[in-house]
């Protein structure tokens, strides 16, 4: 049986993050604890996504690895094995806690290692990113479906480069003046970043940090590289999915494919990671 995906699993996967973002936003505006986890916030809203999904994904692959944020790594299956789902049951919390729009469920597709199926719900937004590598990249939005296409910009001098809304430190600024972009965007999750840029309304997200999980990024990078686009990190190497670690130790590059290279040329080195 091939483990490459299929249509419907993306579908299964579609439905799967609409439910887990109504338990999110059923959350949204009530009155809930927020804990410390690491030195970030997690809540009820994370904790009950993140059941609803492991389950369901469990029930129906029961032959797969399964990596969730906010369950506990037991074991190191999730490296070597042929399918494994990475989930994200809430990406950017501090803004779900702070009444902000991005938010996002995030449900990722690693085979062997590469990310091939992802969707990303934005449920305060209202909008849905979907995409299987070599099927293409599609937007639902009020109720219609819009075929996704990242742009054509390629000097760093056009971008509209899209960067934290929480994270505007030292790091970033130094890479943003060497970018010398056209303009500059904030919003929250990866996932609603890189949406925007399969969506032509931004077209590089740059993220020179060691803390993003690939959690934050499995299911934005398959949606992005099916729409056109190119995921790298800081000096322009490809994300590994396959460990030893959960993080991406040299950051993020999720570019619009054409700047892809003018991009690494301006920032390769220029981030020193502490």
């Amino acid at each position: 049986m091939s483990s490459a995906p299929t249509a419907d699993e993306l579908g299964f996967v579609r439905e799967l993050a609409l439910e887990a973002g109504e338990v999110v936003m059923s959350h949204y505006g009530t009155d809930y604890d927020v804990d410390d986890k690491e030195g970030q916030p997690v809540t009820v809203a994370d904790r009950q996504s993140n059941d609803l999904i492991v389950k369901t994904l469990t029930e129906r692959f029961p032959g797969d690895s399964i990596l969730a944020e906010e369950t506990p790594v037991t074991d190191q299956t999730w490296r070597t094995a042929e399918r494994c789902w990475i989930v994200d049951p809430l990406d950017g919390t501090s803004d779900f806690v702070k009444g902000r729009v991005g938010f996002a469920v995030m449900i990722g597709l690693c085979v062997r290692g590469e990310p091939v199926l992802g969707v990303v719900n934005v449920p305060k937004a209202g909008r849905m990113f979907l995409g299987l590598v070599g099927e293409g990249a599609e937007e639902e939005r009020e109720g219609e479906r819009h075929t996704l296409k990242t742009s054509a910009r390629a000097e760093t001098s056009e971008l509209r480069v899209i960067a934290s809304i929480a994270h505007r430190d030292e790091a970033l600024e130094t890479m943003l003046t060497a970018l010398e972009p056209a303009e500059t965007l904030s919003v929250g999750s990866v996932g609603y970043k890189v949406g925007k840029i399969c969506a032509d309304e931004a077209d590089l997200y740059v993220a020179p940090t060691s803390h993003i999980s690939l959690w934050d990024t499995c299911g934005p990078q398959a949606i992005l590289h099916a729409a056109g686009g190119r995921f790298l990190d800081t000096d322009g190497n490809p994300l590994v999915y396959t460990g030893p670690g959960l993080k991406h130790a040299r950051g993020l590059l999720a570019t619009n494919g054409a700047s892809a290279d003018a991009v690494v040329a301006k920032v390769a080195g220029v981030w020193k990671a502490g």
